[in-house]
């Protein structure tokens, strides 16, 4: 298969709800056999698609003389990357994305569909000066929305917590191209020997804020230090929940919504590979890629079980648990960018009470005098702040702990005056998170 042939298999897998967007890539880059340069640009295609599909739709609209709803999924998403490299790739030739996108509608459906996309692409083509991105007869925030390619009732929500100019930033910030960063696996290598082995091998890394992160802008440069277990794929602001866990070695830890897997690799080797992680999941699948991640990572003591956090009742309570809850994702959208066409309001208040779920039940899981962290990759005050307020109010044996005594003070800029880790995209240039410390007490 060719790189765009792939980008139309992930859309059509996302768009159909049948996988995550780097769950797709990764499945079909198992059976396309492309080389690393068509990987990178597979993915650009793909997520740069997902960004601005508002933007790319209203234009194919604009020029496809039918009911675009009725045309077929494949012929869809052809448009789709057809457009996005026409409006958005300068490095790629207007004849190439044309071509390109032609031959495969012919290869995948027939010479009919086939003309169909040339028209439209070539309508495009010779039309790229007169496009704008205005909404007739819309509404101050329809035109914003299309502008920025995301829903309204999500620029309205920011708007209203933030300001105009400062949503405006934050979506800016959603459509960037997003930062690759890695973690360096401490049970095996050091930033210096991690460091020398990247030179020599010639590809250019930045450090970051975190002292065990690298961070770079082609994700596949680093494939053989992944297979080897030296680095894994970790944002830092991830890493900086599990920071403000800080276990020690020797401890028992829970992790009570592991899956994928990053945060439970990532405590075992700040506890130096000495203790226990329990990692809960609902998933058998995905407990079993935490079991092939420690393996390659050379962890031992994460264990995995299969349970529902909101009921898992421990015989044993546990020194330090962290809840890196389910939620709706609106720090990533960067990363996960068919998360914004996929949500809507219900899903924030749904996710709220899950949330609450799992955290009281969590605390039942935690020794006296021990630590819980409550964390979440979203934006939303009822997904964060709330969910800790609404907690404590039914359990005052608990207690915030200041993250500034916990962190370095290099992290105290994504600290707020709650004392919580609130990391925000278009502040601090990193993936949006949340995350909190609390102290149960001795009763």
């Amino acid at each position: 298969m060719t790189a765009r042939e792939v980008a139309i298999k992930v859309l059509k897998d996302v768009e159909l709800g049948r996988s995550k967007s780097d769950t797709a890539l990764n499945s079909h880059f198992h059976s396309a056999n492309l080389e690393s340069l068509d990987k990178a640009f597979t993915m650009h295609v793909v997520y740069g698609t997902l960004r601005e599909k508002m933007k790319i739709d209203f234009v194919i609209q604009q020029f496809y003389r039918h009911d675009y709803q009725k045309v077929d999924i494949d012929i869809k998403n052809i448009l789709r990357i057809g457009v996005y490299q026409l409006l958005f790739l300068n490095k790629v030739p207007k004849w190439a994305a044309v071509n390109e996108s032609v031959e495969l509608a012919k290869r995948l459906k027939n010479q009919f569909l086939g003309n169909l996309v040339n028209g439209v692409l070539r309508n495009v083509a010779n039309n790229l000066e007169t496009i704008t991105f205005t909404a007739r007869g819309g509404t101050f925030a329809d035109q914003i929305s299309l502008q920025y390619s995301h829903p309204k009732w999500l620029l309205e929500r920011w708007i209203q917590r933030f300001s105009l100019g400062e949503a405006q930033d934050l979506m800016t910030a959603n459509n960037a191209v997003p930062r690759l960063s890695f973690r360096i696996n401490s049970l095996k290598t050091t930033f210096d020997e991690m460091r020398k082995l990247i030179s020599e091998k010639g590809v250019a890394f930045q450090e970051t804020v975190m002292e065990e992160f690298i961070s770079a802008e082609r994700f596949y440069d680093f494939d053989e230090f992944m297979s080897q277990g030296l680095l894994s794929v970790q944002s830092e602001s991830q890493g900086i929940a599990c920071k403000l866990l800080d276990p020690k070695p020797g401890e028992a830890v829970l992790d009570m919504c592991a899956a994928p897997g990053g945060k439970s690799t990532y405590l075992a080797e700040m506890m130096n590979n000495k203790g226990k992680v329990l990692s809960l999941d609902i998933y058998l699948n995905k407990l079993k890629d935490i079991q092939t991640a420690s393996e390659r990572l050379g962890i031992s003591i994460i264990e995995t079980l299969k349970v529902d956090a909101r009921i898992y009742a421990p015989e044993e309570k546990f020194d330090r648990v962290l809840v890196d809850a389910p939620c709706t994702g609106t720090g990533v959208l960067g990363k996960r960018a068919e998360l914004r066409w996929r949500l809507s309001p219900n899903d924030i208040i749904a996710m709220s009470r899950l949330q609450e779920e799992i955290l009281t039940n969590a605390a039942t899981c935690v020794k006296p005098n021990g630590e819980l962290v409550y964390s979440t990759c979203s934006l939303e005050p009822e997904e964060n702040m709330l969910v800790v307020r609404k907690f404590l109010a039914t359990h005052p044996d608990w207690k915030i702990m200041d993250a500034r005594d916990i962190l370095q003070p290099s992290l105290h800029q994504f600290i707020n005056q709650q004392g919580a880790v609130e990391i925000l995209p278009h502040v601090h240039h990193y993936d949006g998170a949340f995350s909190i410390r609390l102290h149960k007490g001795n009763s």
